[in-house]
């Protein structure tokens, strides 16, 4: 074996490993050779396998299991999110909407976007409106989604910059949320009715793109993830392979690009599982 295959070995020791096969449910060491694991098992065969230039980690007596796959990520989106105002913390509406007002003090003439609020969460779990936020947003367009990302809250002046008024009817398949007494929106767009408004979202830039998906990697890192699944858009794909160019990656990517598309990946001869170590097209 050549000198540099030693010299990219890592022994994991001393720690309680759960590898999730049947077969040997629990091991006393891990060998990694390459990224790849070599052998996973008795820690004295572990050392026995691995070469004198072996990286040792003494795992302190603490767990180690494989990293995460998340199966269905909408990576840079959630990114974005990352980047804007995190509601997920707020208890109830007033949480919600002091929150927002800090935001926005500490970020003025801005959209105001991410959210991942609850509403469920809240006592009697009404949906939020936009009168709860106009008072402390009356200078800065709102836009903050629902955890989920079926729904979203807009101030009032986020719907003026959209157009959306009483007289705006409901896409196919989506709904703009009527007050049942006026009939004018209450600032829960729904679906496709999320679309009207985030039309007029300034787009981010490239660079923008990039420090969202370096905040997602960061996230998934802190949760354990080291794989993704991504319902990834044709402009993504395009921050994606720059990061791989760069060794940027931190975290291995499998894109689930539009099927409307395909036409597009047959003509560039692209096929699923082309692609790098950290980045396949599938």
């Amino acid at each position: 074996m050549q000198a540099r295959d030693r010299a990219s070995e890592v022994l994991f020791v001393n720690g309680t490993v759960r590898t999730m096969e049947p077969a040997l449910p629990v091991a006393g060491a891990v060998l990694v050779r390459g990224g790849r694991i070599l052998y996973a098992g008795d820690a004295d065969e572990a050392r026995r396998r691995s070469g004198a230039g072996a990286r040792v980690v003494d795992l302190g007596g603490r767990l180690l299991i494989p990293g995460f796959i998340d199966n269905h990520t909408h990576f840079v989106w959630g990114g974005h999110h990352l980047l804007g105002i995190d509601l997920r913390g707020c208890a109830t509406q007033q949480e919600f909407r002091a929150a927002i007002g800090a935001y926005i003090a500490g970020h003025p003439d801005a959209w105001v976007t991410g959210g991942a609020w609850d509403h469920e969460a809240w006592p009697g779990k009404h949906l939020p409106f936009r009168q709860l936020i106009d008072g402390v947003s009356a200078g800065a367009p709102v836009f903050v989604q629902r955890l989920d990302g079926h729904m979203g809250l807009a101030n009032s002046l986020a719907l003026r910059l959209a157009g959306i008024t009483s007289a705006t009817p409901d896409p196919h398949g989506g709904v703009i949320v009527r007050d049942p007494a006026t009939g004018e929106p209450t600032g829960i767009l729904k679906d496709t009715a999320m679309n009207i408004l985030q039309a007029v979202i300034p787009k981010p830039t490239r660079s923008r793109n990039e420090q969202a998906v370096l905040h997602a990697m960061a996230e998934a890192r802190r949760q354990g993830i080291t794989s993704i699944h991504d319902i990834t858009m044709p402009e993504d794909l395009d921050v994606f392979r720059g990061l791989d160019r760069e060794r940027k990656l931190t975290v291995r990517i499998y894109t689930r690009l539009p099927l409307a598309g395909f036409r597009d990946l047959v003509d560039q001869g692209i096929h699923a599982g082309s692609g790098s170590p950290f980045l396949k097209l599938g």
